[in-house]
């Protein structure tokens, strides 16, 4: 808004009161009087045309030097209220261990002939221990059994229960015969629990067989026993070399374990992963596919029951900053022993853009799609897991409020007002007549966001509330309602004005010098409410306003029109202040302007009491081509004293036109050229 200010514009008709640039902005200082009783001292020369008096940036001048006021006032503004502050529901998601698994582990246990031997014992086993050595037949021999054979491997699990998994049993025959019939189990140490048995018909001399028993809902524990409980040797048809030392040789595996529960040491492994897509919350009617963050907080808390350090890493692939996806990495310690452990983290998300169609599992809007793993880091550590174990993990994007958003951006409809906006061109008007030849108003609007909206003006009225006066503007010629396109994009806003009736009231708005404009309006966005327009956009910087463009002719009549402002003063500046008695002011004033004044200042103190008014004997005449004028004021001591201990001076102008019936015209190329000089009377005292 353009501030029409006193001292910069002079209100145009107040030109003539340049005794007050005496004591304002183009205040000189006084010349240091001589040892004369009296001497008249140059204060000021200065011409002014209507470039000094009017800034460029409310003035045009067309080819003739006519000059036109052009004011632009602010009636309305708003962005969209699609930027409230949005969040997602809280994801809450109780995980279970979705799958433990442990390597596959093996172990190998042999049974010599010597030993089988010796454990048979009797005839049998002492022929079989004489002939180490020697070839001989073999004959058939039935019924043999060993056992137990411990199998360690609580190195790597000490007690470990499947939902599924296998164990191979293999048996290598090294001796010279075939065996056949052979009854082999294993059984959980601690308790002698059977994991399984299984029956080898027939493994030939070198051979090999194997058989696997299914492990699934069985608890194995990491010290078992394997028994052969039977075992028949075919014999031979002709001698063989007989070595005790020769076994068979029994590898136990365990495999393809999936794990319900286990102590034991565990691999690297992923023990929870959890696509989610996420709809927002507080859209209302908004269909959003993106949404850059001026502010917002993502929540992750974490409770785990699980007995090892969890590693977990969150990640939107579709929330980027500077072209870089969110990612948070963290860890939850590990729980105590039948309890559980708890963990909050909070990250700042300004600046992130997010698409919001749920990308990349589904494209829909309000959508925000997020990934959570969990998993465990091998630490050769006995530990003890289960898929009873849980991780609660709640995730919520709160506090989030967009700086820009895209997809349909809903449709709202609110009553403004009346609502007031200030209006400064006339804020050193006091009273009077300023009647102009022609005043043009139009209703300019803007809107820098990518949203249709419909805006029906129900009121727009000046008033002056120093007088109470107001008069509501004649809104003929404006569409009821306005239709406001689309911004094409956000550095390229959509604007139209149009243009009030001119044969309407605005002379008399305009006449009562109004410091404020009041407006009542409706604003709807999206007013067709096609919802499957998600091309839309907008940004929090840029909003929908309406103006009020004013262009006024300098052609007017003014009658006894008072202009008055008040400005800071110092008279420390002045030299010998001391020493001056009194004296007489001259205002010398040469005038092409259509305008004459009579000037006035009022000085005050701190607390604003009056404490000398100056009034010139006359008033600075105007005409065509020029007319001077001189003026002047005497002041005696006491009236100089109290100007002295001023603070303040109130510069005011009676301004009329040169004809009071004829409309008179401002050209650039007139002027007022002001001379202002002092004569001092100085008291020295011997």
């Amino acid at each position: 808004m353009v501030d029409l200010s006193f001292n910069n514009l002079r209100s145009l008709c107040f030109a003539a009161v340049s005794v007050a640039l005496l004591f304002s902005g183009c205040r000189r200082e006084l010349t240091a009087p001589g040892l004369e009783n009296e001497i008249l001292t140059p204060i000021l020369s200065t011409k002014l045309t209507i470039h000094e008096i009017v800034p460029d940036s409310i003035r045009t001048t067309d080819e003739d030097g006519f000059v036109t006021l052009t004011y632009r006032n602010d009636v309305y503004a708003s962005g969209l209220g699609s930027f409230q502050e949005l969040e997602t529901r809280e994801f809450e998601e109780v995980a279970k261990l979705q799958s433990l698994t442990l390597s596959a582990k093996s172990a190998v246990r042999s049974v010599s002939l010597g030993q089988i031997a010796l454990a048979e014992g009797g005839v049998t086993g002492q022929l079989i221990i004489n002939a180490n050595g020697t070839s001989s037949i073999i004959p058939p021999i039935n019924g043999l059994a060993y056992g137990p054979i411990p199998v360690d491997g609580s190195a790597f699990f000490e007690s470990v229960t499947l939902d599924s998994g296998y164990m191979d049993i293999e048996l290598h025959n090294q001796f010279p015969t075939g065996l056949s019939d052979i009854d082999f189990e294993i059984r959980n140490e601690s308790d002698n629990s059977l994991v399984g048995a299984e029956n080898f018909t027939s493994v030939p001399a070198g051979g090999t067989e194997l058989r696997t028993i299914d492990l699934a809902g069985k608890t194995i524990e990491g010290t078992l026993l394997g028994n052969i409980l039977n075992m028949d040797i075919n014999g031979t048809a002709s001698p063989v070399l007989i070595d005790t030392s020769d076994a068979v040789i029994v590898t136990i595996t365990v495999r393809d374990m999936k794990v319900n529960s286990a102590t034991a040491i565990f691999p690297a492994q992923n023990i929870i992963e959890i696509g989610d897509t996420n709809a927002m919350r507080n859209v209302e009617d908004l269909r959003l596919t993106k949404a850059k963050a001026s502010s917002g907080t993502i929540t992750i808390r974490v409770v785990s029951t699980v007995e090892d350090t969890l590693f977990f890493d969150y990640f939107v692939p579709e929330g980027k900053k500077d072209g870089i996806p969110l990612e948070i990495h963290e860890k939850v310690a590990p729980a105590p022993i039948g309890g559980s452990v708890e963990k909050t983290f909070s990250y700042a998300v300004d600046g992130y853009l997010f698409d919001l169609t749920g990308s990349p599992t589904i494209n829909l809007y309000n959508a925000f799609y997020s990934e959570l793993t969990g998993r465990i880091d091998s630490t050769g550590n006995i530990v003890n897991l289960s898929l009873d174990d849980s991780i609660l993990v709640f995730v919520k994007l709160s506090d989030f409020v967009p700086e820009y958003i895209e997809g349909y951006l809903g449709n709202t409809e609110i009553e403004v007002g009346p609502e007031s906006a200030p209006i400064s061109l006339f804020q050193h008007f006091e009273s009077g007549m300023l009647a102009f030849e022609e005043v043009n108003v139009s209703m300019a609007v803007s809107n820098g966001n990518g949203v249709p909206f419909e805006v029906e003006f129900q009121q727009l009225s000046a008033e002056n509330t120093k007088t109470g006066k107001v008069i509501n503007i004649d809104l003929a010629g404006l569409p009821d309602p306005v239709q406001i396109d689309r911004a094409a994009d956000l550095s390229t806003p959509w604007e139209e004005l149009w243009q009030l009736d001119a044969s309407s009231n605005l002379n008399d708005a305009l006449n009562i010098y109004p410091n404020r404009l009041n407006v009542a309006l409706r604003v709807a966005s999206n007013p067709t409410r096609d919802s499957n327009d998600l091309s839309q956009f907008a940004v929090d910087t840029n909003f929908l306003n309406a103006y009020l463009d004013i262009e006024i002719p300098l052609s007017f009549i003014a009658q006894d029109l008072v202009l008055s402002d008040t400005v800071e003063f110092n008279a420390s500046s002045i030299k010998d202040l001391d020493h001056i008695s009194g004296g007489t002011f001259y205002l010398v004033a040469t005038n092409s302007l259509p305008l004459e004044a009579e000037l006035g200042l009022t000085f005050l103190d701190p607390s604003g009491k009056v404490l000398s008014i100056v009034s010139f004997d006359g008033a600075v005449r105007g005409s065509s081509p020029s007319e001077q004028s001189v003026l002047s004021w005497e002041f005696d001591e006491q009236m100089f004293a109290d100007i002295r201990s001023a603070e303040q001076v109130v510069l005011s102008a009676t301004v009329n036109t040169s004809s009071t019936s004829v409309p008179q015209k401002i050209y650039s190329d007139q002027a007022l050229d002001v001379t202002i000089s002092a004569r001092f009377k100085y008291t020295y005292t011997p």
